[in-house]
């Protein structure tokens, strides 16, 4: 294809190409043998004194070609191959037309209309380059030059051959209609395969920005993946963590910590929205909220401080993150905690199968409520041993059912209190069992579990 010498994707458009001259052309002869059938069947009832048996051989001609055509499409391994095909099977119908005029020499001066429509179907149903298009006018001009001189060979006389030629049948007239109809066809073909080509490499384009995304969120994802603890058990609890994002990188995050007092640091947070911005604030997020935990401060003031921090560099991001923080002092048994605008977490007291719950006790992080990072929010809940701390993010409690109705704080606290001795992993295996169980088609947000047993 000369047109295509320093065209991107060469290669992969030819093979494009070939498989839609390849399917065109298989619809092309089932077209071109049912209308030309069709026509004549019609004719025939139309006048059956006129119709002559000689036509049948067109018939034969038409459907042999049809078939020989269909044959090398099957096996063609080129788009020259395959355009070759389909010029030799454009040849055949030409041919066959001007025979139908031999026989008929009658309706000489209605081939002009015939052979234009011939053009537009084969132009039009095989996506030819313009030049192409001119070669296939080029036959259907010299199938009508030989139609006309058919006819005027068998005149009778030089008068009457004139007359064929420049007064009764308008050789001229028809030949000059003709030509404007492929030059339509040329004019069309020109633009449609200028569109083709630059369509074709609009999708490669498109094709190449996608793979390039999505290895990008590959590694995404695996630097996400670093940012999710993994389950652990320490002297005084064991946890159980399990993340289902809804993209490849989610705004769900949670981390713990051991202190140097061995008391046990955690933190939970939703940013709103879902995907790479959400995954970004998370990632900024994360190395603040490592250092804060460094200063070795009481989840109150860590808020505050965080507070402070996303007021200062995310407040023009309109992305807000709710967060809980704790600490479990297994010491005095007591369980200090702050919530920023997250839903309310579980405390599972099992000596007498009892929730508690950790309620927010403000404002999401990154909403400037006046005075930010003035306050601190600070709670406490005492613990026994065997007792069960149960964190989440909204995606589990938003989970929604067949019927669209919400998993919600009910169901999950039933569930804690009838699964109170299973290990954190079976727990945590089974609560999703049954959110999968009870949603009603895919998760509308992330979800993030992390189940703590005080030993």
């Amino acid at each position: 294809m000369a047109g295509l010498k320093k065209y991107p994707y060469k290669k992969e458009f030819e093979l494009e190409r070939q498989r839609v001259f390849a399917a065109r052309l298989r619809f092309f002869c089932g077209l071109a043998i049912v209308v030309y059938i069709s026509a004549s069947m019609l004719c025939y009832l139309l006048d059956p004194a006129a119709f002559r048996k000689t036509e049948l051989f067109t018939w034969v001609f038409l459907a042999a070609a049809a078939g020989v055509s269909l044959f090398i499409n099957r096996r063609v391994k080129t788009l020259r191959g395959a355009k070759l095909n389909a010029g030799l099977f454009s040849l055949a119908i030409v041919t066959v037309l001007t025979a139908l005029f031999f026989i008929y020499p009658g309706y000489t001066a209605q081939c002009s209309e015939v052979l234009a429509l011939s053009a537009f179907l084969i132009s039009f149903t095989i996506p030819w380059q313009a030049f192409e298009t001119l070669l296939i006018g080029a036959a259907h001009i010299t199938g009508y030059t030989v139609i006309f001189a058919h006819a005027a060979l068998n005149a009778p006389d030089i008068a009457r051959m004139r007359s064929i030629i420049f007064e009764e049948t308008g050789y001229v007239d028809g030949l000059v209609f003709l030509v404007i109809a492929i030059g339509i066809c040329i004019v069309i073909r020109r633009r449609d395969d200028k569109s083709d080509r630059d369509r074709f490499l609009l999708f490669r384009e498109l094709e190449a920005k996608n793979s390039e995304m999505a290895r990008e969120l590959a590694i995404a994802k695996d630097v996400h993946k670093t940012l999710i603890p993994k389950s652990t058990s320490t002297e005084n609890a064991a946890i159980a963590v399990s993340y289902v994002p809804l993209s490849t990188v989610g705004g769900d995050y949670a981390t713990f910590h051991v202190t140097k007092e061995g008391n046990l640091f955690f933190l939970i947070g939703d940013v709103t929205g879902h995907g790479v911005p959400a995954a970004l604030l998370v990632n900024r997020i994360y190395g603040e909220v490592e250092t804060l935990i460094g200063r070795n401060m009481a989840p109150g003031a860590l808020m505050r401080e965080l507070e402070k921090f996303v007021g200062e560099h995310f407040q023009h991001t309109e992305m807000y993150f709710s967060v809980c923080s704790g600490l479990i002092d297994f010491g005095a048994q007591t369980l200090f905690y702050s919530n920023y605008g997250h839903p309310p977490q579980i405390l599972h007291q099992r000596r007498d199968n009892r929730i508690s719950l950790l309620e927010s006790q403000t404002y999401l992080l990154g909403i400037d409520a006046g005075g930010a990072g003035q306050s601190i929010f600070e709670g406490s809940l005492r613990f026994d041993r065997k007792d069960r701390i149960v964190l989440f993010t909204d995606g589990l409690i938003e989970a929604k059912g067949r019927l669209g109705d919400l998993y919600g704080m009910d169901r999950l606290e039933a569930f804690v209190k009838s699964r109170g001795q299973e290990q954190p992993a079976v727990f945590n295996s089974r609560l999703l069992a049954e959110i999968d169980a009870f949603k009603g088609g895919p998760l509308a947000d992330d979800l993030f579990l992390v189940t703590i047993d005080i030993k």
